[in-house]
């Protein structure tokens, strides 16, 4: 991400809803949705005949480089593992990148399940296709971003790991790059987990960002962290918010 210079100015009742929401969870059922852990695709599939739905701001309201940028995320769950993808990515202001519109997919494949079946083992392919809908300091048409991993669970502490390979083109990253990506997540109730991702390398994914996610009823779900960036030039440290609901587009 470009240097970010402008103040963007929060009002304290942003932080109190933020307050609120988090203590706001309930009895019922949580949900159980995440096609991203933060940034880094998870094992997560949006089951077939549902319309996952995530809006994620990351932002730093102080100066000097204060600074917005928004995601937008739909997943259409299809079956046999697979999900369809459209993200809409680099609402950013001030302006860094071309908004640029992702459509592709994502299968999370079960492996072992019989001899390893605590373990939780899942290859998670994935393909998106970015395309700028502008173009920005050079930066503009049609690019790629293909990724795999595995991910399992530990038995004994219910700890999610998970590590692969990503590659992708500018209009996404801000530069061609191949890089490792990893997360983990750790329960510690049945609605509350801490969760952390990272991108290695020199663009502007190339970030660290350790946080909790909270589920809440009626397949809502909240996702705070902290993005710690590898290196200078990836950007700046700042807060990362994610708001997702699931969808039933199936008659009850």
């Amino acid at each position: 991400m470009a240097d970010r210079r402008r103040l963007y100015s929060f009002r304290p009742a942003f932080w109190l809803v933020i307050a609120a929401v988090a203590l706001a969870v309930s009895l019922s059922n949580p949900a159980r949705a995440q096609q991203t852990i933060f940034d880094v695709p998870s094992d997560s599939i949006t089951p077939a005949g549902r319309l996952f739905l995530q809006n994620e701001g990351q932002f730093r309201p102080w100066t000097p480089g204060a600074f917005y940028l928004g995601t937008q995320y739909q997943a259409l769950g299809v079956g046999h593992n697979t999900e369809l993808d459209m993200t809409l990515i680099n609402i950013t202001a001030p302006k860094s990148s071309p908004i640029v519109l992702g459509v592709g997919a994502k299968t999370a494949i079960p492996l072992l399940k019989k001899r390893l079946q605590k373990c939780q083992l899942k290859l998670i392919v994935g393909q998106l296709v970015p395309i700028a809908l502008d173009r920005f300091q050079g930066v503009g048409g049609v690019g790629n971003w293909s990724y795999a991993s595995l991910s399992g669970r530990v038995p004994w502490t219910h700890t999610r790991l998970q590590g692969g390979v990503s590659t992708g083109t500018r209009q996404i990253f801000g530069r061609t790059n191949v890089c490792f990506i990893g997360g983990y997540e750790q329960p510690l109730t049945p609605r509350l987990s801490l969760i952390g991702d990272w991108f290695s390398g020199r663009h502007s994914l190339g970030l660290f960002i350790p946080g909790f996610s909270l589920a809440f009823p009626r397949d809502y779900a909240l996702y705070c962290g902290f993005q710690i960036p590898n290196f200078r030039e990836n950007g700046r440290t700042g807060f990362v918010v994610e708001l997702a609901k699931v969808l039933s587009l199936r008659k009850q």
